[in-house]
């Protein structure tokens, strides 16, 4: 049987994107940037958020990708236009149950009928609007009404420094944190403010265990879950809003942090008890299916 390190060694792998799902989703975004070209005078397009920051959790969906426009004459509007007009130039493709906006994209799902963890496809992506002001970039806030700025090329940089300072083990940690925090309903939102908790709670020494620091990780976080966590780009909004402002959202979010330790404190047990099949299906409920049974 396979030992608890290994299977997390193993998971590790398995959260990893492949070449099949990084050409999709760059196929993907080859096509999106041809069709709002109809609609938009475009400076540029990128890949952006944790898919470029190799956070993402898969199955992929909502990858993200940013389109630069020419006419600032936008911004003069209220954010939900020109959301409104991404979502209309891009229904025309893909059909109207398809495309949708939320608080600062717009939705594209590309139809995949079966999704799991291991579904290799990329499932939806979002679609941000933006506009270049100086060294960042202002997209559109439809919950606050206004244009904030954004910049994640320091994000990027951010995750790269913590990764490359935690021997290489900072992001697949991260990957795995979000995994857990899909896996049981997205308790924590958005999924950014995972990262941006991490990183001043996955610092030091790498302990050589991705067990320990998880369960250190959810007990820091429980802890802090109702601190401020402003952007780590000093630029944007506080990425904490979503919680600050729901009570409920908030108390959810410390429970399920405190379960998810508790759960890390019994599984670890077991494997020190030598129960190492009860620990692995332990850990594969905190994780799902894409975390080794055997």
């Amino acid at each position: 049987m396979i030992t608890v390190s290994d299977a997390f060694w193993k998971f590790r792998g398995r959260l990893e994107t492949t070449d099949t799902e990084d050409a999709t989703a760059s196929q993907r975004q080859k096509k999106l940037r041809g069709q709002l070209d109809e609609a938009f005078d475009i400076v540029t397009d990128f890949l952006t958020g944790a898919y470029r920051r190799h956070t993402k959790t898969k199955p992929l969906r909502d990858v993200d990708i940013m389109i630069v426009l020419r006419d600032t004459s936008y911004l003069g509007m209220h954010p939900r236009e020109i959301l409104e007009e991404g979502r209309k130039a891009l229904a025309v493709h893909y059909g109207a149950a398809r495309v949708c906006t939320d608080r600062r994209a717009v939705r594209v799902d590309f139809g995949v009928e079966h999704v799991d963890d291991l579904t290799g496809e990329v499932i939806s992506f979002d679609v941000v609007l933006a506009f270049e002001e100086g060294d960042h970039y202002l997209i559109p806030d439809d919950q606050l009404g206004i244009w904030v700025p954004t910049n994640p090329k320091i994000h990027a940089e951010l995750a790269t420094t913590a990764n490359k300072d935690f021997d290489g083990q900072w992001k697949p940690l991260v990957k795995m944190i979000k995994k857990w925090n899909h896996i049981h309903g997205s308790p924590v939102e958005p999924s950014f403010l995972i990262e941006v908790m991490a990183l001043e709670l996955i610092t030091g020494t790498w302990t050589g265990s991705h067990a320990y620091e998880l369960r250190q990780f959810f007990a820091s976080a429980a802890g802090r879950i109702a601190d401020r966590w402003p952007d780590p780009a000093r630029v944007g909004p506080d990425i904490s809003d979503v919680l600050d402002t729901d009570p409920a959202k908030m108390k959810g979010a410390r429970a399920a942090l405190r379960d998810a330790e508790a759960a890390c404190t019994k599984a670890i047990l077991l494997d020190r008890q030598g129960r190492t099949g009860e620990a692995l299906t332990a850990w594969r409920s905190l994780f799902g299916e894409l975390f080794p049974a055997s």
